[in-house]
């Protein structure tokens, strides 16, 4: 039985712009990972980041969410075809992609229906590359407003996730899985724009939502003066943890 999609993302599908973009490294491995360069599916695209960049490297991208809201402000692209459903039950033909993704995504996914969708709509030996990222670093001033942020004050707002870590260490594919790589993602931001990705954090909605004040606010003091002139573009870190497989489509674990 699938768990019915909670949506937690609707209300902040207009913002996903101000989140990072994904290094081009993770998308050239894989690339060279990926049997053939067809058709890939990326599931819980989201607002689109990887699939329109997986667009310069396979013929089409099929691109699905459960949030309608998502999709409606999904970045445009003539190989990317958008559609609305869930994860676990896509509907999309079978033995039809060369791989599967998963940006950012996995951990709301119910494992168990996801994978089964993988091994019915992948070609023979196709791909499946799923990728997280951590937390954001600035510098020991900055991050530690951040980690004040994460800690004080959004500690209770974040929904039930079925992956519960940040590396996807404790994931389990149960395919034939390929060495792992972990890349960085990088921007040079203004306070204004590091705040705004910020607030993309579904648990920085709740908590506005349940206390009437957005969380960022209570802390723009001790960010200003961490950050120094809010106009000066600092560099903001990220790591991702990437992990791979190799998937048999015979019903083969």
């Amino acid at each position: 039985m699938i768990t019915p999609f909670s949506d937690h993302f609707s209300k902040l599908a207009c913002c996903y712009s101000d989140r990072p973009d994904y290094p081009e490294e993770l998308f050239e491995h894989i690339a060279t990972l990926a049997p053939s360069h067809g058709r890939v599916w990326d599931a819980g695209t989201g607002g689109g980041q990887a699939a329109v960049r997986l667009a310069r490297y396979f013929d089409e991208v099929v691109a699905t969410d459960a949030s309608l809201e998502q999709i409606k402000a999904a970045r445009r692209h003539p190989k990317v075809r958008y559609a609305v459903v869930p994860s676990e039950s896509s509907g999309l033909p079978e033995r039809a992609f060369d791989a599967v993704t998963a940006a950012q995504a996995l951990h709301w996914f119910a494992l168990e229906p996801f994978y089964r969708e993988v091994r019915r709509v992948l070609k023979p030996g196709g791909l499946l590359a799923v990728w997280c990222y951590g937390f954001e670093s600035v510098d020991e001033r900055v991050d530690l407003v951040t980690r004040k942020l994460y800690s004080d004050f959004l500690r209770q707002f974040w929904p039930e996730r079925t992956v519960k870590d940040y590396t996807y260490d404790a994931l389990e594919l149960p395919f034939d899985e390929l060495p792992r790589r972990m890349f960085r993602m990088e921007m040079v931001w203004t306070l204004g724009q590091f705040i705004s990705s910020l607030r993309t954090y579904s648990a920085s909605r709740y908590y506005k939502e349940q206390n009437g004040v957005d969380p960022l606010n209570l802390l723009a003091g001790e960010f200003g003066e961490a950050w120094g002139d809010p106009q000066q573009p600092r560099l903001v870190t990220w790591p991702v943890y990437s992990r791979y497989a190799v998937v048999a489509t015979d019903g083969a674990a």
